[in-house]
């Protein structure tokens, strides 16, 4: 890893004109946090509708369901923070993709713990439903890896760009300073 001081020292050494770093900066920002495309829009606008759907019901199953309220309260615990982490990224207009990136951490460490839960109820008291919950907890952990992964490409397609336009930006101050061929 570079150090990113370091970097930004060596980038503003010679410093690039003020215009250039001001259009920039604000590509560099674009890269860093790109807007909602529609698509990725319309994704989060279902699932928050989903979600509001989903809460009543839940808090229906928690009054009125006592063999399974403790299903119903754990799906309460987990609707209502992520209705407002979607409707936090829909009035942002853009992921936070770096807390993105640590809560995509955290959930995969919390699957891994809990597939391991099931895996070990499964293995004291076998029982097909048992298997069959010990290979959902293995399927969730796998998607939090791969979501992982996903992110990491991301990352690094985003520090790629990065790198590209400060070359870009560099080279075209260098070359506005640059006299015409004629004029040697």
């Amino acid at each position: 890893m570079t150090n990113p001081e370091l970097r930004e020292n060596l980038f503003s050494a010679e410093p690039v004109s003020p215009e250039l770093q001001q259009r920039f900066r604000q590509e560099l920002a674009q890269i860093v946090e790109p807007s909602l495309p529609p698509s990725h829009r319309l994704y989060y606008k279902l699932a928050f509708a989903g979600l509001v759907v989903g809460l009543p019901g839940a808090a229906c199953g928690l009054f009125f369901d006592a063999e399974n309220r403790w299903i119903w309260g754990l799906n309460l615990l987990a609707f209502v923070p992520l209705a407002g982490w979607i409707l936090y990224i829909l009035r942002r207009g853009a992921e936070p993709r770096q807390t993105m990136q640590s809560l995509g951490k955290a959930l995969a460490g919390i699957t891994l713990a809990v597939s391991l839960l099931l895996i070990v109820q499964a293995l004291q008291s076998p029982s097909l439903t048992g298997v069959l919950w010990a290979l959902l907890g293995l399927v969730a952990y796998l998607l939090t890896n791969f979501i992982n992964l996903w992110n990491r490409l991301l990352t690094a397609e985003s520090t790629m760009r990065e790198h590209v336009l400060r070359v870009e930006y560099r080279l075209a101050d260098l070359a506005t300073r640059l006299p015409a061929p004629n004029e040697r």
